[in-house]
Order: structure tokens, then C-alpha cells, then sequence
């Protein structure tokens, strides 16, 4: 549970102290700043907003900077600080898609611009439906690990939007930062709002061959894929990160993972589609032994 507020706008004054972790893009752009302050936490959204989050991860007030827009607040609520307020409260939270199979539904991992959001797309305007765009928040119950669902809504570019979305399917306000088409659940885009067993993960990989290749991780590896695509908001609390890395290695031994190469290419979506729920309605055996490729059609 997360109480939220918006506040006035205020200006970004110096925080007065150094961040102790930063996300910066690959061309060195700063995306977020982290500062510990006497209340807690301020993450810092450079001229867009910045976010005070309690010390237990349980309030957050947003003030936004300057002009920026009640909808692009708002996304940044729900994409980046929901995940990383939760995580503070000791709740797992991923940088994934997920999306329904039959008896459950299956995640992609990866950071920002592997694809996910395009193969959660694809599935939700098939036979199946998408549960969370980027941000997987998991519970453990009864020995199952559960996807929670988040917002109804996926972010695409807009070469995706007009190869795969029809032009009337209704979209949310435009955010400040990115030119990423947002994207409401709908008739067409299907939606599942309730928790859903998690019976496989799919590390996305950078490639692009020339067949769907599906290989099982193991051990280090299939470890590593959930660490390193993880939300923490303090990455220096000895005690947060031990209960994080306990809970990641538990996912990672109950949630067969895969490393999943496909060919990016709009026309074989179906085929990837296919590859996949084929792959998660064999047997499941931790996925340390199974192996698919796919030729091309």
C-alpha cells in the first residue's frame, strides 16, 4: 500500500548533498537522482518532478517542476516510483512485461528498448492479454509466485503503433518526456486485472537471428537475469538487499528462465507468439534442460 499526494509545483533547488545512485542513459543523460533526505528518500526527475518517498516506502509526494503536466506526473508515479516505493517495503518489483499463456501467464525481461512492450502488444491483440507493461510486482502464495497486474495500459512507439494498432484504439495524454504512444486497454487490447500464476520468464536478448531460439539459464545465470532487472530504490541498504537477493534467488529456483532470441521483424510476431506458448506448455522442468529453435517461416 502506497499513500500518494500531488503538491505544488516548486523549483528544482540543489538537494543539498550528492546523489548516492543515479540512473543515466546510454548516451550519459541523467534519468533519475537518488538522495537520502531526513524523511526518507528524494528522487529527482531532471525539469520534469521530484518524488519525497518515506523511509519505508509507504508515502510519496510528488512536486512537479516547473510546466510539467498533471499526465506526465502521473506516469512517472505509476512506472518509476510504484516499483521502487514497493520495493523499499520488501515487495520484489522487475523491469518486465507480462503476459497471459494458457494456466498462467509469462514475463520478458529486460531493460528499456529489448521489445517487451512490442511482444506484450502482440499477445494482447491475439488470443491473450498483457497484465503489466514494464513493471512486474510479484507476491509468493501457497508456494506460487503470482503476477500482480499494474495500470491498464502499454507505451509503444509510434512504428509499432501503426504496424500493429488500429488508429480509433484510445490512447492516454501524451507525456513531456517521450514521444512513446500510451496506449488503454480496450476491446482490442485485452487486459487481465487479477494475479496470475508466474510460469516462466524470458530474458530478451540484443540479437536478431534468423529463427526464434529459446535456451534454458541455469544457476548463476538464471539469477543474474532477475538481479539485474530488478527495482531497488536504496541499493546501499545492507539489509533491503539481503532480503531482495533471498527473494530473487527463490524466484529464480521456482520460475523456469529462459534466454529468448527472436527475429524483429513485425511480420513473424504470430510466429513468436507461437514459439513461446509452445515452449510454456511442455513439460516444465525448471528449465534447465530444454532447448528450441524455431526455423523461419
Amino acid at each position: 500500500m502506497i499513500r500518494y499526494k500531488v503538491s505544488a509545483a516548486r523549483e528544482q533547488r540543489p538537494a543539498g548533498s550528492t546523489p548516492f545512485h543515479e540512473y543515466v542513459f546510454d548516451d550519459g543523460t541523467v534519468w533519475t537522482e537518488f538522495y537520502r533526505v531526513a524523511t526518507g528518500y528524494l528522487l529527482r526527475f531532471p525539469n520534469l518532478a521530484d518524488f519525497e518517498v518515506s523511509a519505508d516506502g509507504t508515502k510519496v509526494t510528488a512536486h512537479p517542476a516547473g510546466d510539467t503536466g498533471a499526465t506526465t506526473v502521473e506516469h512517472l508515479y505509476l512506472n518509476q516510483l510504484v516499483p521502487l516505493a514497493l520495493s523499499r517495503q520488501g515487495r520484489p518489483a522487475f523491469h518486465a512485461s507480462v503476459v497471459t499463456v494458457p494456466g498462467g501467464c509469462v514475463a520478458f525481461l529486460g531493460k528499456s528498448g529489448m521489445g517487451k512492450s512490442t511482444l506484450a502488444a502482440s499477445f494482447a491483440l491475439a488470443d491473450a492479454a498483457f497484465l503489466t507493461d514494464d513493471a512486474l510486482i510479484v507476491e509468493e502464495r501457497d508456494g506460487t509466485i503470482l503476477a500482480i497486474p499494474s495500470h491498464a495500459s502499454l507505451r509503444l512507439w509510434e512504428d509499432s503503433v501503426e504496424v500493429l494498432i488500429d488508429p480509433d484504439a484510445a490512447r492516454a495524454g501524451p507525456i513531456s518526456y517521450s514521444d512513446k504512444a500510451r496506449l488503454l486497454a480496450g476491446d482490442a487490447l485485452n487486459y487481465r486485472d487479477r494475479p496470475t500464476p508466474l510460469l516462466a520468464a524470458y530474458l530478451l536478448q540484443a540479437e536478431d537471428p534468423a529463427a526464434v531460439t529459446i535456451r534454458p539459464l541455469g544457476g548463476a545465470d538464471r539469477h543474474l537475469a532477475w538481479v539485474e532487472n530488478s527495482f531497488l530504490l536504496d541499493i546501499q541498504d545492507q539489509v533491503l538487499l539481503a532480503r531482495h537477493f533471498g527473494w530473487t534467488h527463490r524466484i529464480a529456483g521456482q520460475v523456469p528462465t529462459y534466454a529468448l532470441d527472436y527475429p524483429r521483424d513485425y511480420d513473424r510476431l504470430a510466429e513468436v507468439r507461437q514459439a513461446i506458448q509452445q515452449h510454456v506448455s511442455g513439460p516444465r522442468d525448471s528449465g534447465r534442460s530444454r532447448h528450441q529453435v524455431v526455423p523461419p517461416a
